[in-house]
This record gives C-alpha cells, structure tokens and sequence, in this order.
C-alpha cells in the first residue's frame, strides 16, 4: 500500500516518503489487521497488498513482517524484484533504530529447536547418495544430536551456500523427507540441473553436488503456507482445516513434500486421513523414492495410493501415459462433493501447477482448497 505522504510525478515515478518509523512502529504492523510491514536496507515498506502476488505464497512474508529482511531480500531476490519495492515505500527506519544499532538476537535457548526464522544456522554436509543420474540424496546434520529440529509437517526451510567460483550467496527453498534427532540428520532429496539445462536451480544444485563433505552449509525455517498436524487436521495460510482425503499432486521433485506428509500420517496408527498421490514424471528412472512410496502404499493399503503417470514411457510400461492433463484428473479426481472433505496438495513445476489448477477449476475445485507448495 502506498502511503498518502507519497507522491507521483507527471511521469508516473514514486517519490519516495520522508516519514521516520520507529521499530516499535515496524513491530507492530506483523498481519492483515495491523498492515504487514517489512524493512530493507533502513526503508520501510507496506506490502500487505502484494501478499497475494508473491510468487512465493504470502506466509513467508507474513513470517517476515514487522522484522528486517534485508539480507534474505537481496539473497533471495533479482533487479526485477527490487524496481518493485519503491511503489510499497512509506518511510524510513529511524536513525537510531536502524539495523545496525538494533538490539541484538538473543541466544538461543538450549531446549529451543534447531531452527530459526530470523537466522541462518549451520549444518554439515554430512552424506551424499546417488539415487538416480540426477538426483542425489543430501544428509546435513547439526551440531547437537538431541536438539529438535522444529520443522512442522508440510513446511520447508530456506538453504543458503556459497558458490566456490564467484562467490555468490545462493539461497533455495527444498522440503526435508526425513528428520532424524536423535542423530541430528535430516535428509534432502535433489534433482541436480546441470548448467547446460539452463534451469533457475542449476546454480544451487550445481553447487551442493560438488560440495566436499565436511562442507558447512546454512539452513533457515520453517516456511510455507501450509501445515499438517495430524488426524486430517492442517492450517493453510493460517486458516484451520479438516480433510479426510489428501489428494497429491506432483511432477519430478515435487514428490517431496508429499512424502514428509505421507510419512507423517502413517507413523501413527490413529491417523485414518486418506492419500491420492498422482505423481508425474517423463520416465520410470525418474521417480523419485519409488521404493519408499510403494512401501508406504503396501504397507498403508486402502489408506495410501499412488498412481504414476510418464511423459516418454518404455514400451512395457502399463501404467498412465502422458502428462498430468484433463484425463487423469477426470479418471481419478473428478468433482469436488459437499461432504468429500478432500484438499488438493500441488507442487511441481509452475506451468504444471497453472495447468492443474485451471483443470480443478473447471471440475468445480474452489483455490481455498487447492495448496500450491
């Protein structure tokens, strides 16, 4: 929102505001009822109406409001993203509540969880398997054995490593499949995009594969608009809900979020919420812990199932062929009922996740029940 004080010249340039804010004044602005505000490098800005446009969902910067981002904002973001900042502009930092004459972070408290919201903490790189030609499995581990982790089922965490070539800090979100604290390990699974595929992740990918072990990398979390806390119960963009069908769906490396929630449901007995996952991918080498999934499915039957569908299938294929298009949604999803209680997890490539919902949307799927990770 801009602010009144503001004003534009006769070439539509944002003059930005001269008003002084307090922290105080940045703290108390952290949600929609208040005005979410953010700042960076000493300028304050209010974004509460860009939270719907984020490309990264609006709960990371409703994570980040009433605190500074700059460093993450610069990590994290392009050119592009800065030419938009001067239309949310409303004022500055006070001087003598700036970043660099704040109050200090406390330490952190022993029993409190491995991660943080507000700061990077180092892990060690630890393992590297190789699941298939471009995927490995990554295991960081933290420092103490016994320490929580604090990542909520369906959240992510922000990874953070510099590049031993031109030293640039790269900065990516992933979703953990497996934490393990009593040995402070959690594992990553990660579809390595060399540079020659010319891929947004190739830099950070690239990167963490030729990463030595013993190598020191930097975790922040958890993130994410959505979260499962068992028993069909969850919170999407801090709004409770119950479901008692997840339906999945994903294409190559999107496959990990829905895995930790598989998991998660099926480490308690109790917990009857029922799982379709249709997993899209362009060969059978290419689907991502198929032996862990297939074990869930055999060992969660009538609870679990998986259906796979490939885009460039060997000829003794039996399964779907294709893409993730309007036949497999019409043969296994259909139309949402009153009482079906069902919720769409998507994850996948974005032109994947815009092509599957406007399908939805046609089948009658309203956006508050489809979860875009």
């Amino acid at each position: 929102m801009v602010d009144v004080n503001s004003a534009v010249d006769q070439d539509q340039v944002i003059i930005p505001s001269d008003r002084r804010i307090t922290i105080d004044d940045l703290e108390n602005h952290r949600g929609l009822d208040t005005g979410v505000w953010i700042a960076i490098a000493g300028n304050v800005y209010d974004i509460s109406t860009f939270l719907s446009e984020h490309p990264g969902g609006d709960a990371i910067l409703l994570d980040a409001a009433g605190t500074d981002v700059t460093e993450d904002f610069f990590d994290l973001h392009s050119d592009e993203a800065e030419k938009l900042l001067p239309a949310y502009h409303i004022g500055r930092l006070s001087p003598s509540t700036e970043p660099s004459n704040m109050t200090p972070h406390k330490p952190q408290e022993a029993d409190a969880p491995f991660l943080q919201r507000d700061s990077w903490k180092k892990v060690v790189l630890y393992g590297k398997q190789r699941l298939s030609h471009d995927t490995r499995l990554f295991t960081l581990k933290w420092e103490h054995d016994s320490q929580e982790f604090g990542l909520p089922v369906g959240k992510h965490i922000l990874l953070r490593l510099k590049s031993p070539i031109s030293g640039e800090q790269i900065v990516r979100a992933y979703t953990p499949i497996a934490t393990r604290c009593e040995s402070g390990e959690v594992d990553l699974v990660v579809k390595i995009y060399h540079d020659k595929d010319a891929r947004k992740s190739g830099k950070m990918t690239t990167t963490i594969d030729l990463a030595p072990m013993g190598s020191l990398v930097e975790l922040k979390g958890p993130i994410g608009n959505f979260e499962y806390s068992g028993q069909g119960n969850c919170t999407i963009s801090g709004r409770d809900c119950y479901t008692k069908r997840f339906i999945m769906i994903s294409a190559g490396s999107g496959i990990t979020p829905m895995i930790q929630i598989l998991r998660a449901i099926a480490a308690h007995d109790s917990d009857s919420t029922e799982c379709l996952l249709l997993s899209g991918n362009r060969c059978e080498e290419d689907i991502l812990c198929k032996d862990q999934l297939d074990t869930l499915v055999r060992e969660n039957t009538p609870l679990f199932r998986v259906v796979y569908t490939l885009s460039n299938p060997c000829d003794g294929w039996t399964g779907y062929r294709g893409r993730l298009g309007q036949v497999l949604l019409e043969t296994e999803v259909g139309s949402p009922t009153p009482e079906s209680a069902e919720i769409v997890l998507l994850c996948g490539p974005p032109a994947m996740e815009a092509t599957v919902t406007e399908l939805l949307s046609k089948k009658g799927w309203k956006d508050r029940d489809i979860v875009r990770f």
